[in-house]
């Protein structure tokens, strides 16, 4: 294992297990969300999104391996994660104002659902990734 992930751990292994559960999960609710969820193809949120999943899979993996490039992809993934996610919550929320301002009473049904979409990414694809950059380990100084 490596110098920086029995640090991390010396802390508690509660907070690793946390870690690569909180990645696992991600990789799996992305690739049911992509694959079982949605009604049509698409074929840029099917790559993208499997492209995550599979960061996610990798960095957790290789955390709980304890390999060096472990905390690498999952940095890459947590972050890739939280830019997209952070975009798709604000594109989200400019079409709800578009919809409820533009057409008003009417568009008023549209724009419910497009809140309740930015409700249910938000703390999947923001507050998560965001949970696990904090909690990776540090960087080893050596």
């Amino acid at each position: 294992m490596g110098v920086y992930l029995l640090r991390a751990m010396s802390g508690g292994t509660s907070r690793m297990r946390v870690l690569v559960a909180s990645q696992l999960l991600l990789a799996a609710l992305i690739v049911i969300g992509i694959w079982a969820a949605l009604p049509a193809r698409w074929w840029p949120v099917d790559v993208i999104g499997t492209g995550l999943a599979v960061l996610h899979g990798l960095g957790a993996l290789g955390l709980l391996s304890g390999k060096a490039w472990g905390r690498l992809v999952s940095l890459v993934a947590s972050w890739s994660t939280l830019v997209i996610g952070a975009t798709a919550v604000t594109l989200l929320a400019f079409v709800v104002s578009h919809l409820s301002g533009l057409y008003g009473p009417v568009g008023a049904g549209g724009a419910l659902l497009m809140g309740t979409m930015a409700a249910l990414v938000l703390p999947y694809l923001v507050g998560l990734p965001l949970l696990q950059l904090r909690w990776l380990p540090a960087r080893d100084a050596t």
